[in-house]
């Protein structure tokens, strides 16, 4: 039974996650006055405590402190991988930054912004959190924590900063 909640919960997240469909030909308009760099602070807030401690409660660890330092730098360089990624791609483009943070959908949270957070936090955060590790549970609640993260950038995201082709 527990395997069939897991598995539900996972579809369900690939669900929200998954990008859908596919414009030619058109440009990308912001319809709200909310952008997804405006509910970042709130949104890197909300994941460090959550990660912080998720990793504390399920591991048994007592260095909230240490835990929290490692997950905020890995959080910051898996926050900051798209937005690298899109400058590099801009620069490219010969576009403006200004243009493209205003035109194009540039930091929508979807499959491959997940893919890129547990690429990028896992291995930074079990590296330096391995050896406390007395449970072996820590590798699997790095990854779910960050999936769950994820799913609730995607969700605030998707209801507070509405675009359109």
């Amino acid at each position: 039974m527990r395997n069939k909640i897991v598995n539900c919960i996972i579809i369900t997240i690939f669900m929200l996650l998954w990008p859908i469909n596919a414009y030619a030909n058109s440009s990308w308009v912001w319809i709200s006055e909310t952008r997804p760099y405006d509910i970042l602070p709130v949104v890197i807030v909300i994941t460090l405590i959550i990660e912080t401690l998720t990793i504390c409660f399920i591991t048994s660890k007592k260095k909230v402190v240490k835990v929290f330092t490692i997950v905020a730098i890995a959080n910051l360089l898996s926050f900051l991988t798209p937005y690298l990624i899109n400058f590099i791609s801009a620069y490219i483009e010969k576009i403006e930054f200004e243009y493209y943070i205003n035109h194009y959908p540039f930091y929508i949270v979807g499959i491959i912004y997940l893919c890129i957070t547990i690429l990028v936090e896992t291995p930074i955060v079990y590296v330096f959190l391995k050896k406390d590790d007395k449970n072996k549970r820590l590798l699997l609640t790095i990854i779910i924590s960050n999936i769950i993260t994820t799913g609730i950038v995607a969700i605030a995201e998707r209801v507070l900063c509405i675009g359109n082709w």
